[in-house]
Order: structure tokens, then sequence, then C-alpha cells
């Protein structure tokens, strides 16, 4: 472990990533909020440790995967922070552990927010706080299809850019390829959507912002009542079907585009089952609400139904309404759906369809040897074999998983808060959920746990979005051994 290469190389991240904080600076010095010099200040001061750390001299493209793990790590927990004492120099939030929190929740695309009057910031603060999310979805997935594979995090192997080997030791090359894709299918989603929210009737300010809280499964919104202040049927089914775009394997947008077929992009299993669950909670949803009288209409129980759902299983966090009345059977389906997740290399959190498919073949195949126990079986996905440690890497993967979302609801109970509250807000946070159920339903907010509670949700929040392996091991004696 060379340290002082793990020094350039998180330095150099953070300096380039501090270029994002021209975009709130642009808008403040245009409008005049005064507020310019703040957002500049990061860039600066990044700028000014970055060129020390140019002095280190390292070989090109030489980053062994322990390394490349470290950075990974220490850039998700530092600049976060670069974006809290944004946030508090500019006045909108007042203390650290409180600025963090919303920090890393944007950068998690978690949409989990300790704010209680969105609307009475500064509209810059608001375009960072949105744009956070946008840098962060779009790091998550470079980092999972080029960084995950390489260690095996919890089955993460199974995701191939154009190779079907792994990244070894060299990870800068893999980086390069992968980033590009993801960046044309990401770019062209971002554009898709602004465009069409623009139609519905939305000003670019909202249109912008709230495109970047959708692709990247965010949440984050400039009002108070989130999308349900539109009052647009029109914009909440723009919003739900980029969510589940979102929400779905970028990667193979860009490879659907090379092979012209449509037909390869809806074959992948992950987007398959993403879509089939979607459909099917859906109409659920909708005729629970309708046929228990929650809405007038058919129409009505479907529009608010569809959008849920799609913000649940995209782990996006945006509401269309105040759903904490609904059925109970309901709000625990919302709950599960965020853990399930969406597709691997989406920006989307939760456990992940992938996993669960695996799960559900190994299951099968247990039943199967049950009956026969001779029967040697073997888990495809996709028409491809699994091996048997991927298969134990996912097991292991949602074994922790689960631990980890039951210790921090038990210890955020400890606080004296009721247990569907702790737990709820456990499950948000570590699947990028965002919004809970109880005090931090969609009505709701994490501005009443205390200061403690709030920094051990964010390391919440950045394990899950980190899926778990990489923080989890950079903490293991092995780890630190050449």
């Amino acid at each position: 472990m060379r340290l002082s290469v793990v020094f350039k190389q998180v330095v150099t991240l953070l300096f380039f990533l501090s270029f994002s904080f021209l975009v709130p600076a642009l808008y403040s010095f245009l409008y005049q909020d005064g507020l310019t010099e703040y957002f500049l200040f990061p860039l600066v001061f990044m700028g000014a440790l970055y060129f020390l750390a140019f002095q280190i001299k390292i070989p090109k493209n030489d980053i062994s995967v322990k390394e490349a793990i470290l950075i990974v790590v220490l850039v998700w927990f530092l600049f976060p922070a670069l974006s809290a004492m944004c946030y508090m120099e500019t006045g909108a939030i007042k203390s650290f552990p409180d600025a963090y929190f919303e920090s890393v929740s944007g950068f998690t695309t978690t949409g989990a927010s300790i704010l209680t009057n969105i609307e009475a910031l500064p509209k810059s603060v608001l375009l960072w706080r949105s744009t956070t999310h946008w840098i962060g979805g779009l790091g998550f997935v470079v980092f999972s299809l080029s960084i995950l594979p390489a260690i095996g995090a919890g089955g993460a192997q199974l995701i191939r850019f154009e190779s079907s080997k792994a990244v070894e030791e060299k990870i800068l090359p893999k980086v390069k390829e992968v980033a590009k894709a993801i960046l044309i299918a990401y770019s062209f989603l971002t554009v898709a959507e602004v465009v069409l929210l623009k139609l519905a009737g939305m000003n670019l300010y909202e249109a912008v912002t709230h495109t970047f809280g959708t692709v990247a499964t965010g949440g984050f919104s400039t009002k108070n009542a989130s999308v349900g202040a539109f009052h647009s049927p029109l914009v909440e089914t723009i919003i739900a079907v980029f969510m589940l775009l979102g929400a779905s394997n970028l990667a193979l947008y860009y490879r659907a585009f090379k092979k012209r077929s449509i037909r390869y992009f809806f074959s992948y299993p992950e987007v398959k089952s993403l879509f089939i669950i979607a459909l099917i909670m859906t109409f659920f949803f909708t005729a629970v609400l309708y046929s228990e009288g929650y809405y007038s209409s058919l129409l009505q129980a479907l529009r608010y139904a569809f959008f849920q759902v799609s913000t649940a299983i995209s782990t996006t966090g945006f509401a269309s309404t105040d759903y904490s009345n609904w059925p109970p059977v309901l709000l625990a389906l919302i709950m599960i759906l965020s853990l399930i997740g969406a597709s691997s290399g989406s920006t989307a959190g939760g456990i992940k369809q992938f996993r669960f498919l695996v799960l559900g073949k190994t299951a099968y195949g247990e039943l199967k040897k049950t009956v026969h126990p001779r029967l040697i079986y073997r888990v495809n996905l996709g028409g491809k074999p699994l091996e048997i440690s991927t298969l134990n890497a996912i097991w292991a993967f949602v074994s922790i998983y689960f631990s980890l979302t039951v210790l921090f609801g038990l210890i955020i109970s400890l606080s004296g808060y009721d247990l569907i509250t702790s737990f709820s807000a456990s499950i948000a946070c570590i699947t990028s959920l965002g919004p809970g159920l109880g005090k931090v339903g969609p009505a709701g907010n994490f501005a009443f746990f205390s200061s403690f509670d709030k920094l051990l949700l964010s390391v919440e929040m950045l394990l899950g979005r980190l899926e778990v392996f990489p923080i989890l091991a950079v903490f293991i004696p092995y780890f630190w051994k050449d």
C-alpha cells in the first residue's frame, strides 16, 4: 500500500470534482445572490492541495486494486465534507452534522433531508443540492462497473462491459472505458428529461434540478411537497418513467445503441425483472388504493400507484402525495421494494435485482436437491453459469446488508425513537430510498435526529452506496498487508 499514491489520487479526484462547484457559482453570479465566492472556495482550496500533491511522481496507470478501494472510500467520505463546508459558508445549514448529512445524502443519491423549509433557501444552494445527486449517481455507476468487479463485491463480478474478464491489477484503463460509455448514456437521459419536463410546463430551473434528482435516482426537490407540488399528472408520469430508466443498467443503453437493438436492452435479466415487478406492483397498488376508497377514480389511483412504485423500486425518494396514510400492506411493500432495489450498474440503491435472481435460483436448486439428494445443479444468469465463489459472495453480501440494516436500526432506536421510525430510517438510508415511514415519512424529515444519529446515518448511507464491502474491507488488518 503506497499511501503517497493514494494521497495524490484522492487530492486529484477531489480537485477535479470541485469543478462541479462552478455550476452553482455561475448561477449565483448570473442572478447576483451574493453567494458566488462561497461556491468557489472549495475549488480554490483543493487547487492549492492539488499543486502540492502534483509533486508526487507515480508510474502511469500503476494503481493496485487495494489502492483503488482506499481512494474511492476516502473520496466518498471527504467530498461531502467539502460540500458541507459550502452549505455552512452560505448560511443555508448551520451545523456540520446537518450539513454533512445533507451532503452525503446528495452524493449517495439517497434524498433524505434535514431541511424543514426547502423553498426558503437560495436557488443557487438548491441547484448545488441537486447537482450533488447528478455527480454522485455518475460516480457510483463508474465505480460499480469498473472497481467492484475487481474485488468481487457480493457478486458484482457479474457486471461486465465489453469484456468477460474482471479487472485485476490495473484499474485506470477500465475506468476510462466504462466512464465514456456511462457518460454518454447518462447525458442522453439527462438532456431528454430536461426537454420533456420543459415541454410539460416546468421552467428550465425546475426541469434541470428535478432531472438531476430523477436520472440519478436521488429525490431532492426544490419544493417542500416534492413533485406533488406541481399537481401535474404529465410531469409525474415523465419523472416516473425516467426513474425506471435511471434504475436500469446504464451500460446497456450504450451497448443496445451500438447493436441497434432495443430487444437487447429488455432481454437483460435484471432489466426484465425490474419492469415486470414494477408493472405487477403498480397494478396491485392501484387495485388496493381504488378498492379501499383512497381515490375516487381508477385513473387517479393508477397515477399515484405508478409514481410511488417507480420511486420505491428505483430508490429515488420523490413523492407525488403523502402516502403515509396508505394501507399498511402498501407501506410494507414500499420498504421491501427499496430493499430489492433496481439493476446493477444503475444509479439506484438496494440489494439489486441480480442478487435476488441468483438467490431465488439457488433456493430453487436446493429445493430440488431435497427431493434428489445427489442432484448437482448450476445457477445460470443470462445464460451464463455462475461460479461457487460468486454465489458465496452474494450470500455474504445479503447477510451483511441485512445485519447492518438491523444494527443501525437498533442503535437509532436507543435514542428513544419508535421502531417504525428507527428501522425505516435505517432501511431508507442504506438502500438510498430517502424518505421512510413514521417521523421520516414523505411529510417529515431527518431534522429531529441528534447530531450523533445524523453522522451515524451518514455512514450507513455511504455503506449502502458503496455496496458495503469496500468500506468494511478498509477496516480489516488483511487489507493493509502487502
